[in-house]
């Protein structure tokens, strides 16, 4: 019996649903907060490479004028919202988390699941090819 495909095996069982616990986890936590909708003004627009660097001016707690600078990727294709839409989403608690799109940030929840399912599909392959192969080496030959 061959040992790598078990621990291919069981390296593939920790890793691919830890990854795919951690994206669940992000989601879950971004999904908690709370933000509210304001108008803003775009300030400047910069062009970097996969997106925009965006500074934007809104209405603070103390309904001061307030600005930050935001990353906005690059969105092309049936569906996809402008960059800058004329509104930020600001956190209730937290006045410094601010975001263009009501679900920004959800690169890293969907990066992880699509990871995970990666390393539990090639995991399992690899391991039925090791388990394979051990299984053709302990058939016996014929003299």
């Amino acid at each position: 019996m061959r040992t790598e495909g078990w621990v291919v095996l069981g390296l593939t069982l920790l890793i691919g649903p830890a990854m795919i616990a951690g994206a669940v986890a992000l989601s879950r936590k971004e999904s908690r907060v709370r933000r509210i909708q304001l108008p803003a003004r775009l300030v400047e627009k910069t062009h970097v490479i996969s997106g925009y660097m965006l500074t934007v001016e809104f209405p603070g707690p103390d309904n001061e004028p307030r600005r930050t600078v935001l990353f906005s990727a690059i969105r092309r294709g049936i569906g996809a919202t402008p960059e800058f839409q004329g509104w930020v989403w600001v956190n209730r608690d937290d006045p410094s988390d601010v975001i263009v799109r009501p679900r920004a940030r959800s690169f890293w929840p969907v990066f992880l699941t699509i990871a995970g399912s990666v390393v539990l599909v090639a995991g399992f392959i690899t391991t039925a090819v090791i388990l394979g192969l051990g299984a053709l080496d302990d058939l016996p030959t014929q003299s």
